[in-house]
C-alpha cells in the first residue's frame, strides 16, 4: 500500500513509522524542516509509560516533578504527579520522531502539498517538485489543517480556542517546575513551561472571548509577577523572545458527536490535531495525536472501516465528556465561590482530592470516571471533618 501523509508532527510522523514498519510505502510530507511550534511541548507521564520512546531517548528535553496550579484569586496548589513528564521543545520533538519515521523506511519530503485530487480510485498528490499517486491520503496537518477542509469536514470558530505567548531563552536550564494558573472572567488559562534552553509562556482562552491585547496585558501581568527580567525582554523586544500565536482545537460535545475522522470508501483520514483530538479542557494534544496514528495504523493493517469505533472507543468519549465538563469547570460554582477556587482550596487540605489532581493532570485518571471518584472523596473528607468536630 502507498499513504501519503501530509504533516510530519508527532501524529504525521508516528502513523509514517508504524506504517513504514508494517510495510508500507510511506510518503511523509511537510513544507518546512522541524521547527518550533507554540503549544508548550509537554508530553504526559502517562504518555512515557505507554510509548517508551517519548522517555528512553537523546533527545534535549526536561523532566518535571511537580506542577503548580494557581486560581484568579492567588489561590495556589502543587502536586506531584507519580511519575516525571516532560517538555520539549516542539523543534527536538519533531527531529526525533521524524528521525524514527526515516529511520523505518518513510520517505520525508520538506514539500508543500498543493493539489489532492481523487483520480481512478487513487490520490493524486503533486507539489512543486513531484506527482506521485497514493492509495490512502491522512490529513496530519494540525489545527488549521488543509486536508480537513478538502475532505469536507468543517469546524467552526466555536470548535476553537486562540493561544499566544512568548518563548524566553536562558543561560542555564530552567526549574523543573510547571505553572498553570486559571484567570478571572474567561474560559482559559496560563502556563509556564521549562524547556530545556528556553522557558515558553503562554495563555489560551475560548475563541474571541478575548482580544489578543487582553491576553497579552494579562500574561504579561504574570511574568511580571514572577520573572521581571523575562518581561522587561518582552517588552523591549530583545532578540533573546519569540511571540508566537495559534489556534487550538477544542471541540464542543455537539462536535464531538458529528466528527467523522475517516472515509474508508474515499480512502483518507484525519489524525491529531487535524481531527480535534485535543483535550478540550486542558489543551493536551500531543498524546492524543500520537494515540490516534497508532490506532489508525492497527486499522489499517486490520480493517480500516474500525478506525471509527476505535478512536471513540479508546479516548472519544473522554474527550466528549471534558467537552461537557468545560462550562461547568470555567464558569461553575461550588458552596459559595468559583468552582476552580474551591477544587483548589479543598485539595490543599485534603489529600484524596489532591490526589485525584494530581492523577488527571497526568493522564492517569479519566474524565468519565471522575465525578465517582471525587464523590468517594468527599464522603472522605465529611468523615475526617466529623472526625475532628468530634475531637474538638
Amino acid at each position: 500500500m502507498r499513504v501519503a501523509i501530509v504533516g510530519a508532527g508527532p501524529a504525521g510522523s508516528h502513523l509514517a513509522h508504524e506504517l513504514s514498519c508494517s510495510g508500507a510505502e510511506v510518503f511523509l510530507f511537510d513544507a518546512r524542516d522541524a521547527w518550533e511550534k507554540p503549544c508548550g511541548g509537554g508530553v504526559t507521564s502517562k504518555a512515557i509509560a505507554e510509548f517508551a520512546f517519548l522517555g528512553n531517548n537523546g533527545s534535549a528535553k526536561q523532566m518535571v516533578s511537580s506542577l503548580r496550579l494557581m486560581t484568579a484569586r492567588r489561590r495556589e496548589l502543587t502536586v506531584t504527579p507519580r511519575s516525571d513528564f516532560a517538555i520539549y521543545s516542539r523543534r527536538e520533538l519533531a527531529r526525533l520522531m521524524r528521525q524514527r519515521a526515516t529511520d523505518a523506511g518513510a520517505q520525508l519530503l520538506c514539500e508543500p502539498v498543493g493539489q489532492t485530487t481523487r483520480v481512478d480510485g487513487q490520490w493524486l498528490i503533486e507539489t512543486p517538485a513531484r506527482q506521485l499517486k497514493v492509495d490512502f491520503l491522512v490529513g496530519a496537518d494540525g489545527a488549521s489543517s488543509v486536508i480537513r477542509r478538502r475532505v469536507g469536514i468543517r469546524f467552526g470558530q466555536e470548535d476553537f480556542a486562540y493561544g499566544l505567548g512568548w518563548h524566553v531563552e536562558v543561560e542555564r536550564p530552567p526549574a523543573p517546575h510547571v505553572e498553570v494558573g486559571y484567570l478571572d472572567g474567561i474560559s482559559g488559562y496560563l502556563w509556564l513551561f521549562p524547556r530545556a534552553d528556553h522557558l515558553s509562556y503562554g495563555i489560551a482562552s475560548g475563541y474571541r472571548e478575548a482580544t489578543p491585547g487582553e491576553l497579552k496585558t494579562r500574561l504579561l501581568g504574570y511574568i511580571e509577577r514572577n520573572n521581571p527580567a523575562a518581561a522587561a525582554e518582552i517588552r523591549a523586544n530583545s532578540p533573546r523572545t519569540r511571540f508566537y500565536a495559534a489556534m487550538i482545537p477544542a471541540l464542543g460535545v455537539t462536535s464531538w458527536e458529528r466528527l467523522r475522522a475517516s472515509d474508508p470508501a474515499q480512502s483518507w483520514a484525519l489524525i491529531g490535531d487535524a481531527a480535534g483530538f485535543v483535550d478540550p479542557l486542558t489543551g493536551e494534544g500531543i498524546y492524543y495525536a500520537i494515540k490516534s496514528a497508532s490506532l489508525l495504523a492497527r486499522a489499517m493493517a486490520s480493517r480500516i472501516t474500525d478506525f471509527e469505533s476505535m478512536w471513540r472507543d479508546t479516548f472519544g468519549g473522554e474527550l466528549r465528556r471534558a467537552a461537557g465538563l468545560s462550562d461547568r469547570f470555567y464558569s461553575g460554582s461550588f458552596a459559595g465561590q468559583p468552582l476552580i477556587e474551591r477544587m483548589v482550596q479543598i485539595a490543599s487540605r485534603h489529600r484524596g482530592v489532591r490526589e485525584v489532581l494530581r492523577d488527571l493532570i497526568a493522564g492517569d485518571q479519566g474524565y468519565i470516571g471522575l465525578r465517582q471518584r471525587l464523590i468517594r472523596s468527599a464522603i472522605s473528607l465529611n468523615r475526617n471533618t466529623q472526625h475532628w468536630d468530634t475531637v474538638r
